[in-house]
């Protein structure tokens, strides 16, 4: 009987290492991997007051933040079926993005859309977030910057620096349709200044 136990878990064993060398991984460290660039069209149930929708994705963004690290950095194009975000760094120290909604989501969410930024961090400290809620049309170009923040609570001024940790958490709402709404988040490293 001990045999048989043992030769089970060499196969096992010699299983697991194949298909981990083959690339297929875990549904857990697949599920980790791509936290760091994640997004969903979300149906808004019925009734359900705007403040509750707030409080179940700022819930749902700090349970990914806490578990996914930077390990790609600010740069380039975050290509995502929901919203495509461009990332550059100025050579002054700015972080700066570019948030586009697709096709397909402008399909869900309508003609006109508010994008909001419900949570944001750096180094795992809450910001204040730096993206008020802007109403637009679903085919603008939402685009922010970066460089001082506050910490919650707290009145200094910090400044973003090359390798800090950086997340961000939007959420998209439609205007014609109450119950369609979208989300992306992205955690990324700040690259060095000049970065694009």
């Amino acid at each position: 009987m001990a045999q048989k136990s043992h030769r089970l878990v060499l196969v096992c064993s010699a299983l697991s290492a194949s298909l981990l060398i083959g690339g297929v991984l875990p549904a857990h460290a697949a599920e980790q991997h791509n936290d760091a660039d994640v997004g969903e069209l979300i149906t808004i149930p019925a009734g359900e007051t705007p403040a509750t929708t707030y409080d179940r994705v700022v819930q749902r963004a700090e349970e990914i933040h806490a578990r996914t690290a930077a390990d790609k950095k600010c740069t380039g194009v975050w290509k995502h079926s929901v919203a495509n975000v461009d990332w550059d760094r100025t050579p002054a120290g700015t972080v700066r993005w570019n948030f586009k909604l697709t096709a397909k989501s402008r399909a869900k969410l309508g003609p006109a859309v508010t994008v909001s930024m419900p949570n944001a961090w750096v180094n795992n400290h809450a910001i204040n977030a730096p993206y008020g809620p802007h109403p637009r049309a679903s085919t603008y170009n939402f685009h922010g910057s970066m460089k001082k923040y506050n910490r919650k609570g707290s009145s200094a001024k910090h400044t973003i620096r090359t390798k800090d940790k950086i997340t961000f958490y939007w959420l998209i709402k439609s205007h014609s349709n109450p119950r369609a709404g979208a989300t992306r988040y992205i955690t990324c490293q700040v690259p060095p200044k000049g970065s694009g």
